[in-house]
């Protein structure tokens, strides 16, 4: 991989790309300045078809956004044949490993395309009790998208296996219904990533 320069990917064209992922667009819309600091610590990156962006047993330290291009999910360097998914242009990934602090559980490899990526560090984010970076309006942001992944993938585990033994372990996980927009929601959301992170965890060595 390699840092994207302004000859190849143009200010306005890379605000115009990131604007079609709904966390920076999110930004983009109500925080134009919290926007720009994101910007000065994330890394815009491209990689070349066939190359690997994640290995299995990597530090988890970072979280992407994929913006352009296609990701093959496959288990280890043993067996890069066997894809267990895809990840499509806009979705983000690494949410689990990041917020455990687990080494990555899988790896990653461009398809048959270049693909761009927007890597985000997570030591930005990791104490919710800092604000001297980001604002807690962008730090609810970032949870409310972090907690969101980890249950969308979740969700999507169950519908591919209704009968999983760790079904009845989803439903329980804890919904936030306090009021929005301040600590007491961050705090919430900070705790259930952590709780969605560890199942999603529990349920790939179920499966493994």
């Amino acid at each position: 991989m390699h840092r994207v320069t302004r000859e190849e990917y143009p200010l306005e064209t890379l605000h115009r790309i990131l604007n079609g992922v709904t966390f920076f667009k999110e930004l983009i819309s109500k925080d134009e300045s919290q926007f720009e600091v994101l910007m000065s610590v994330a890394q815009i990156v491209t990689a070349d078809a066939g190359e690997t962006i994640i290995r299995k047993g990597d530090d988890a330290n970072i979280l992407y956004f994929l913006l352009r291009g296609q990701l093959c999910v496959y288990a280890d360097e043993e067996h890069p044949d066997t894809t267990l998914n895809q990840i499509n242009p806009g979705e983000v990934f690494g949410a689990m490993s990041m917020v455990l602090g687990k080494p990555r559980s899988a790896s990653l490899r461009a398809d048959n395309r270049p693909v761009l990526l927007a890597g985000i560090d997570f030591q930005h984010f990791a104490d919710i009790h800092d604000f001297s970076i980001f604002n807690i309006d962008t730090k609810l942001a970032f949870y409310r998208m972090v907690a969101n992944n980890l249950r969308w993938t979740l969700e999507r585990n169950k519908m591919e296996n209704m009968g999983h033994p760790l079904v009845a372990k989803l439903h329980k996980l804890p919904l936030y219904t306090g009021p929005k927009g301040g600590e007491e929601e961050l705090q919430a959301l900070h705790q259930q990533s952590f709780l969605l992170a560890e199942l999603l965890a529990e349920w790939n060595e179920f499966d493994s």
